[in-house]
């Protein structure tokens, strides 16, 4: 049996070239806010086709694929969380980031899941639309987080033809020495 359950971590990084999965250049998002990460695979639309005088739907079609999302809070403010999830380029010596001219930026994603029985879920999609923005309740128990959303994009290779916008496998669970 695979199952899965909680994040053990979430990764962002350029896009690769044509497509691909980047092989560098990932960053390690920390401080994750406890039942912070949801992602949403939606089942494909359909067409129903129907035909005279006969009940009933005679074929289904697919339609429209509707994009996986994913969304997140990090309770980690610094400055590269946020020049990450906001694309800015902000330095340690100038904290101050505008919110003028946010855009939607393109970041690859990796999501890898807590061991279950010697497994991991491990997600990926190569072009994530991502935006970011802040929330919580600043109450004594709570704290203001990063949040972030995007959705899978289909990004096409060298030759024009389009890559899988994301993916899934199961791997072994490395586990700690001792």
């Amino acid at each position: 049996m695979s199952a899965v359950t909680g994040v053990e971590s979430l990764e962002f990084a350029p896009m690769g070239a044509n497509g691909a999965i980047p092989t560098t250049g990932w960053v390690k998002i920390k401080d994750i806010e406890d039942g912070g990460i949801t992602m949403n695979i939606p089942e494909l639309t359909t067409i129903d086709v129907r035909v005279e005088d006969v009940t009933g739907i005679r074929f289904v079609l697919p339609g429209d694929e509707e994009p996986a999302t994913i969304s997140g809070a990090s309770l980690d403010l610094s400055v590269d969380n946020a020049n990450l999830l906001f694309n800015g380029q902000v330095t340690t010596d100038a904290t101050e980031f505008s919110a003028l001219g946010r855009k939607i930026h393109y970041l690859a994603v990796r999501l890898t899941s807590k061991p279950f029985q010697g497994k991991q879920f491990q997600f990926v999609a190569p072009a994530l639309a991502m935006s970011a923005g802040f929330k919580n309740n600043l109450g004594r128990a709570g704290f203001l987080a990063l949040s972030f959303s995007g959705k899978t994009t289909t990004p096409v290779n060298a030759a024009g033809a389009q890559v899988s916008p994301w993916g899934y496998k199961f791997i072994d669970a490395v586990l700690p020495e001792g």
